[in-house]
């Protein structure tokens, strides 16, 4: 065919129903123009190399000229002879433009079921108060030294609040890098500015909080909680009072997380082997407990026809927030504690009385990766009762 041209383009027909009809340039070879049947016309750049056919769409008639069409397909072209895929750098660029907040979402999406509600939470506050105002900046223009100076502008409020946010955007940086590919399939972020913090060795330093329920509170606290129905002077169906009540204690003899502990449901409980089992935990391991007696009494009090053994206002639901129960047995204890101090107070006992290191991860569910031989010994649930009992025991001995 004659070179394309206005005259020439606006006089080809429509292709058949259901086809698509080409015609080539011959001024620029490898230039076509492509009509639909419904009378759609485009510029189409092909070219095989290697044995493959690459096709690019350049433009639309009219709204692009002959003549650009032309400049363009050779530009197309030229990126072809260079080995060059224009599809693939197009896709590319697109991807170099990823927003932090399409990394982020895309990221917790990634994590799914795996995410912990509580964690997911705490990701939303993180990004949201600290990260919010990159969310339409590509992660491509993060630069290390804008890391360093929003980890320091963040020290000021709060050292540990500082390491947790740039952790989570390390994270979302090491995602992008294993998930975003370019035509060859290889990383198209290779970078992750948070490393900065390492090599300048910038990360604050953090305490681990050391808060427990000292051995000579132990009965003021213990009196107050078993006190607590007495402070509840309204009808409420269950007593609120009597569920935080046993929530507190359960959690001091079990040394369970307070999530843990708090949705327990009655399936979760095998009276037969007085034995509890939790399967969703925060390591993703099942754990077992055996039960003592005392915790068998508390059990026994709660009965009732909700699934949830501390259940909330309704009894489809658990407990949710017991503040005002908390902050009430600090008032009137004058023993200040939150609930994870609850599970270090009962650590602290278990570690005081000699338990055996890995019976005590066994009780704690604790995992810890660098342990070789932690990984061969599996504890059975019998020999975690003396240990159990023996806490417990201690416990009761200092609430005389």
């Amino acid at each position: 065919m004659p070179n394309l041209s206005v005259r020439i383009l606006d006089k080809l027909p429509n292709a058949a129903k259901g086809k698509r009809d080409v015609y080539h340039d011959d001024k620029v070879k490898g230039l076509s123009v492509r009509v639909t049947s419904s009378g759609y016309k485009s510029f189409i750049v092909r070219k095989k190399k290697n044995g493959k056919d690459s096709l690019t769409t350049v433009g639309h008639y009219p709204t692009m000229t002959v003549e650009q069409a032309r400049v363009k397909a050779r530009s197309l072209l030229s990126l072809f002879d260079s080995g060059i895929i224009p599809k693939q750098r197009e896709q590319e660029q697109q991807t170099q433009k990823i927003t932090l907040r399409q990394v982020y979402l895309d990221y917790v999406k990634s994590r799914g079921t795996n995410l912990k509600e509580n964690t997911k939470k705490g990701y939303e506050s993180a990004y949201n108060n600290y990260l919010n105002q990159w969310s339409n900046t590509p992660i491509a223009e993060i630069t290390r030294d804008m890391v360093e100076k929003k980890h320091r502008a963040i020290t000021k409020q709060s050292p540990t609040r500082a390491n947790t946010v740039m952790r989570q955007l390390r994270a979302y940086f090491n995602y992008a890098m294993g998930e975003y590919e370019d035509g060859s399939g290889n990383p198209i972020f290779i970078h992750n500015p948070v490393s900065r913090l390492s090599h300048i060795k910038a990360w604050n330093r953090e305490k681990r909080k050391q808060t427990v329920i000292k051995t000579y509170d132990l009965k003021k606290w213990y009196d107050t909680v078993m006190e607590l129905p007495q402070h509840q002077f309204n009808n409420k169906k269950p007593n609120t009072a009597e569920v935080c009540r046993d929530l507190f204690l359960f959690i001091l003899f079990t040394g369970l997380r307070r999530r843990e502990a708090s949705t327990l449901m009655w399936s979760n409980i095998d009276f037969k082997d007085h034995s509890l089992t939790i399967e969703d935990t925060k390591n993703h391991e099942a754990h077992s407990l055996p039960l003592t007696p005392f915790l068998l009494e508390v059990l026994e009090r709660r009965k009732s026809d909700s699934p949830y053994i501390f259940q909330g206002t309704t009894p489809d639901k658990p407990l949710n927030d017991p503040k005002k129960q908390l902050e009430k047995v600090r008032q009137i204890s004058g023993v200040y504690f939150n609930l994870h101090d609850l599970r270090r107070t009962f650590i602290t006992i278990a570690e005081s009385l000699d338990i055996n290191t890995y019976a005590l991860k066994q009780l704690l569910n604790h995992k810890d990766q660098r342990d070789v031989t932690g990984g061969y010994i599996i504890t059975d649930m019998e020999r975690l009762r003396e240990p159990m009992n023996k806490i417990t025991d201690y416990i009761l001995e200092q609430v005389k």
